[in-house]
């Protein structure tokens, strides 16, 4: 029986139409259908990611409209069986990507990018304790989303008119697909007044994580699959563009610790009480010439091979260089043992617990504002802040593999640059040495790489299984004379014992030192974190005890850093800290060591600072010649004032914090925020990232390269 017939029926007069039965036809259709499947999900996944904020709702609401509308056209014009099996398909698909990216992101702290990142997925299935937890948390999303499977499996066949409409009807709809682009097109357009405008992720898509913020899930999968498929026809990236920068650094310097009566001199001196003040007669002259390299970029514009190359050398050309320093050439010479520590977070040093990690952090340079921002690619995006000073792409590709992929020159990294003073540079991981394609991108950077399964043997249980994750101090211990009697030597080592899961039952190195932690005020995750750091430092006393039998400790430098933060477990940090900590920077403060057993006193520097820094901070450090405009990271010892820059486009100096997200900036001097400064920063934060991604996409530096060998 027709149940419309039990409804009482509206007719307009003299039409003969009845509104209710017209209401309910469209209600029926498989484009009413798909346009509230999308609009459900986008506004579902918002309001769980993002909170309860309107802001960049509209765009959502709008991309789910035509969408809905496209996919419930397409799928009307197959028959109706197959249009019914298509259906049921297309929203199980839908809600598996939408699901996929909950899950993702809750282990990531990015969103999947299909055309990139996909591949991070294996990372993520070898681990599946921590799929299964981020489950377990999110189980009530997972629930909401799977909710229009189920009714659509009731519902489908009696509610859903799955006949194919008349000519007249499909004109309208495909009408209303146009429509619907274009209001989003104007709508975009009207607002297009701010960097990071919707209409600019959209044109110029650089960001997986802005994109979903802005976008939505549905329009950010097209836009990457796009992105992939241009990568797949050989476009190696977008047009490059810079916002034009007002000329606020260059007009306005900034102003001094000794002109406003500071302490940050004081800090920024070696501390010793027994430093003897140099007579005029022995005065040293420190050299405080740009730390540049000797490049006519006039030349370089006149002859580029296309408009990307030549829109970066101009922008280049008009970045301000830091300063060479006190500290230029300190380490001259000197071996150099970089540690990538894996989920290294420095509230774990304890003078008492782990002495040795305490020694090297207090009794070196003692960076009081360092942080490690969370990269896209985790690990592996850590990693490429860390060696490259630049930050990796924020979607799309993986910035280290597509280095390694497209053979790019990295020039300026430490292992290129000591690699071509004769140094013997040797990388070591004790996880597979494929994993991330490490053995394509690290090679590529110089380093005889070595790893599980070409050259590093690997620790097993007493039931013959590799011990999961593998011991950094047996790391160090096994490799130690490999390179140590090959002066001078550059040794990275990419730590894995610090890996989650943070348990006493899956973590063979939580396990280990579980003694150790067992008596600790902690949760039982909290204390199998220290316990598995514990191991890191093991490593260092491990390192050092064996640099000083060798006899060489004093000539050696030590850095270590972080890859990322426990980014899967912030409740860590937060009780480690004390309290709990903002997730837009106070997590991501962190310890920098630079140590050598040749300083005889610390050097305090309060000056923002981040991963990116380490590398021009170091090549400073050692007196290699490089080039610090072409770098985002500076020198941290240098006279330039601090910036760090996350993920999100939010950043700090020296003078205040930006939060992109809320769009709020907050004095951290005590002065009033100058808006022109303000507007400065964010361009140059924009710049710098689009900077970074086209270094990679385009292969600036082998144009450099090649010039400075012509020339010489």
């Amino acid at each position: 029986m027709d149940d419309s017939n039990n409804i009482p029926l509206i007719k307009l007069s003299g039409t003969g139409f009845d509104l209710k039965k017209g209401i309910k036809k469209i209600i029926c259709t498989l484009e009413f259908y798909f346009v509230t499947l999308f609009l459900y999900f986008e506004i579902l996944f918002h309001f769980v990611r993002f909170g309860l904020t309107v802001d960049y709702i509209s765009y959502k609401i709008l991309f789910s409209v035509f969408y809905g509308l496209l996919f419930g056209i397409l799928t009307g014009l197959f028959p109706r069986l197959f249009s019914i099996i298509i259906t049921f398909i297309l929203t199980i698909v839908i809600t598996v990507y939408f699901a996929i990216q909950i899950i993702y992101s809750g282990v990531f702290d990015t969103y999947l990018s299909v055309s990139g990142s996909i591949k991070m997925t294996t990372q993520a299935f070898d681990f599946t304790d921590v799929i299964f937890k981020e489950i377990k948390d999110e189980w009530w999303v997972l629930l909401l989303l799977v909710l229009p499977v189920v009714l659509l499996s009731v519902l489908l066949r009696r509610y859903i008119n799955f006949d194919r409409h008349r000519a007249l009807l499909y004109i309208i709809l495909a009408s209303s697909v146009v429509l619907s682009f274009i209001i989003i097109l104007v709508k975009m357009d009207m607002d297009n007044k701010e960097i990071y405008s919707a209409y600019e992720v959209y044109s110029n898509y650089t960001s997986v994580d802005m994109s979903v913020e802005r976008l939505g899930v549905t329009e950010s999968l097209w836009l990457d699959t796009k992105l992939g498929i241009k990568e797949k026809l050989g476009h190696a990236g977008n047009e490059v563009s810079f916002v034009v920068e007002n000329d606020f650094e260059k007009t306005t310097e900034y102003i001094s610790d000794d002109e406003t009566g500071s302490d940050n001199e004081e800090k920024e001196e070696i501390v010793s009480d027994e430093k003897e003040e140099p007579t005029e007669e022995q005065e040293i002259v420190v050299d405080t010439s740009p730390n540049v390299l000797d490049i006519d970029f006039d030349e370089l514009i006149e002859n580029a091979p296309n408009d990307n190359i030549r829109a970066m050398h101009e922008y280049i050309r008009n970045v301000t260089p830091t300063n060479k320093n006190e500290y230029t050439g300190m380490f001259e010479g000197y071996n150099l043992i970089f540690i990538v520590a894996e989920g290294f977070y420095g509230e774990v040093i304890d003078e008492r617990r782990t002495p040795m990690l305490y020694k090297m952090a207090y009794e070196g340079f003692v960076f009081d504002n360092y942080y490690t921002p969370l990269w896209y690619g985790s690990t592996v995006g850590g990693e490429y802040a860390d060696l490259t000073g630049l930050m990796p792409k924020s979607g799309g590709y993986l910035s280290m593999t597509k280095s390694g992929m497209n053979k790019n020159d990295m020039m300026f990294t430490l292992s290129r640059q000591l690699l071509d003073k004769g140094y013997k540079v040797t990388g070591y991981h004790n996880n597979y040495y494929t994993y991330y394609d490490r053995n394509i991108s690290h090679t590529n950077l110089g380093y005889d790489w070595i790893g599980v399964g070409n050259g590093y043997e690997p620790e097993y249980n007493d039931y013959g299984t590799m011990l999961w994750p593998q011991s950094d101090e047996r790391l160090i211990d096994t490799t130690f004379d490999e390179y140590a009697s090959d002066e001078p030597f550059h040794t990275y080592y990419l730590t894995v014992s610090g890996h989650v899961m943070y348990d006493f039952g899956g973590n063979a190195m939580a396990k280990k030192h579980k003694d150790l932690v067992d008596n600790l005020n902690y949760s039982e995750t909290t204390k199998a974190y220290i316990a598995c750091q514990y191991e890191l430092e093991l490593a260092m006393e491990t390192l050092v005890r064996r640099l000083e039998e060798k006899g060489i400790a004093d000539k050696t430098l030590i850095v270590l850093t972080a890859d990322h933060v426990p980014y899967d477990d912030k409740a860590v940090c937060d009780e480690l800290a004390g309290h709990t900590l903002d997730g837009t920077f106070e997590w991501y403060e962190n310890t920098l060591i630079i140590w050598s057993a040749s300083m005889e006193n610390p050097v305090y520097v309060d000056k923002y600072c981040s991963s990116l820094d380490i590398l021009p901070t170091v090549s400073n450090l050692m007196g290699l010649d490089y080039d610090s405009r072409m770098l985002v990271g500076q020198d941290i010892l240098s006279d330039k004032e601090g910036f760090v820059m996350f993920n999100d486009r939010s950043f700090i100096t020296d003078r205040i914090s930006y939060n992109a997200n809320t769009r709020e900036a907050k004095s951290l001097d005590g002065s009033l925020i100058d808006e022109e400064y303000l507007d400065n920063r964010i361009t140059q934060v924009r710049n710098k990232f689009s900077m970074a991604e086209n270094i990679c996409d385009y292969d600036y530096y082998r144009y450099i390269d090649e010039y400075i060998n012509n020339k010489n």
